[in-house]
């Protein structure tokens, strides 16, 4: 005789009998684009000097001897011209707090975790910032609207030239740039071909590296800028063309209590903070850091349509 009263899966989590999801104690990243720009750039080093901005000089440029076609003939002393550039520091925080309930529900999400993740979030600020530089170079290549094309990037390439820059130039664009210039880039032929990154080349050059055109090193950044018009704005550089600097916020660390710090990474500081009455702890970072475009004339602009 068949059995009718049955007592079913659903019956029991109605009732309390089961759970209908059992977290997993396994953690996985989500996806999310991990490119630090830092290595492109060149680090300035700060000196606490009662400012939060730092100048640094830029030399006079050599210039040729001329000739002295008569003897005994006075030398007239030529203007030793310098430049400057300013790198202003401001503090970057950011903060993850959690209940006392989620490790004691067993969830997979614990304090080293979230410490973790303040930490790999440097690198992505910086590419933040200096994406943030790009629309202030004065020269451009491509056009608003327009896809990119292997022509804009020539055109970018030639303008760097121009303007006496010495290889290997990088080139730091949005997705969307990426896959319109690959795109037109399938119908070319002959010496000038891309050069995918191979696994040796993501180890030293970093996520977001894509590899080399033409002794180009190109880099993929979703942080790449929307003018708001319509139009993305990445960028060709040669190297210097954008400097930051990073206040030791471990200097600090005279003033907080031992017993709250974290992280103590030199430039980065992570610490705690307790919240009894409500059950909370959290874990608040901090850095000082600056980006400053260092010369005009070592960059361009590439826009395109988005």
């Amino acid at each position: 005789m068949a059995v009718t009263n049955t007592t079913t899966y659903t019956d029991l989590i109605a009732n309390g009998g089961a759970v209908a999801e059992v977290l997993s104690g396994l953690v996985v990243e989500q996806l999310y684009d991990p490119t630090d720009l830092r290595a492109l750039c060149t680090r300035v080093p700060f000196n606490a000097m009662g400012s939060d901005t730092v100048q640094i000089v830029q030399d006079a440029t050599p210039g040729a001897f001329g000739a002295s076609v008569a003897e005994n003939t006075t030398v007239a002393a030529t203007e030793y011209v310098t430049a400057h550039f300013d790198i202003q520091v401001a503090r970057y925080s950011r903060a993850y707090a959690m209940a006392d309930l989620i490790p004691v529900s067993g969830g997979p999400i614990d304090l080293q975790r979230i410490v973790r993740n303040l930490s790999e979030g440097v690198g992505l600020t910086f590419t933040d910032i200096i994406c943030d530089v790009f629309p202030s170079f004065t020269a451009q290549a491509g056009t608003a609207g327009v896809n990119l094309s292997v022509d804009d990037v020539y055109d970018a390439i030639f303008t760097l030239t121009s303007a006496l820059n010495a290889g290997p130039y990088t080139m730091v664009i949005h997705p969307t740039q990426y896959n319109d210039w690959i795109s037109s880039l399938r119908s070319e032929t002959g010496a000038a071909q891309f050069s995918p990154a191979t696994a040796e080349m993501l180890g030293s050059k970093g996520p977001g590296y894509r590899g080399s055109w033409l002794n180009l090193d190109v880099y993929v950044s979703d942080s790449v800028d929307n003018n708001g018009a319509g139009s993305l704005q990445g960028a060709m550089f040669g190297q210097g063309a954008i400097a930051y600097t990073m206040a030791p916020v471990a200097q600090m660390a005279g003033a907080i209590p031992s017993a709250n710090i974290l992280v103590n990474a030199g430039d980065l500081l992570v610490e705690i903070d307790r919240t009894a009455s409500d059950g909370v702890s959290a874990a608040y970072a901090h850095m000082y850091m600056g980006v400053s475009l260092a010369e005009q004339g070592r960059g361009c602009e590439i826009l395109s349509d988005q």
